[in-house]
């Protein structure tokens, strides 16, 4: 349940990076838009390997990040979701996308790292 609520939110707040110039911006920015489309498809191994390899082009798109810690994020990969949303805050200290995304993480992250339940997780199978 927490994943599927974590996920819930994803088609609002993934952010297409705005990539200009030569063509590994260009490039950049297929891969972002590429990532967005399955990640929205839910195939999130696929969306990270997209957002990490526009990462590795355009290491200080702010957008970039933030889709590269959503990704982290719907994979467990919790401690590399908030590194990469930390870098994503400290590029971008007023993007509110990336402020919510990171309050939303950051809730969630401290109830996961007490091992308590999140708020409307009842364990319970459906």
């Amino acid at each position: 349940m927490r994943l599927t609520r974590a996920l819930a939110t994803v088609g609002a707040v993934l952010a297409l990076a705005c990539a200009s110039g030569g063509s590994a911006s260009r490039n950049a920015h297929v891969d972002v838009k590429e990532g967005v489309r399955v990640a929205q498809l839910g195939y999130w191994q696929e969306a990270l390997f997209r957002f990490s390899r526009a990462h590795e082009t355009v290491p200080d798109d702010e957008a970039t990040l933030n889709n590269l810690a959503v990704a982290q994020e719907a994979l467990g990969r919790y401690d590399d979701a908030l590194a990469t949303y930390k870098l994503a805050l400290k590029k971008a200290p007023k993007n509110a996308v990336i402020r919510k995304n990171y309050a939303r993480f950051a809730e969630f992250f401290t109830s996961y790292a007490r091992g308590a339940k999140p708020k409307g997780d009842d364990g319970a199978t459906r």
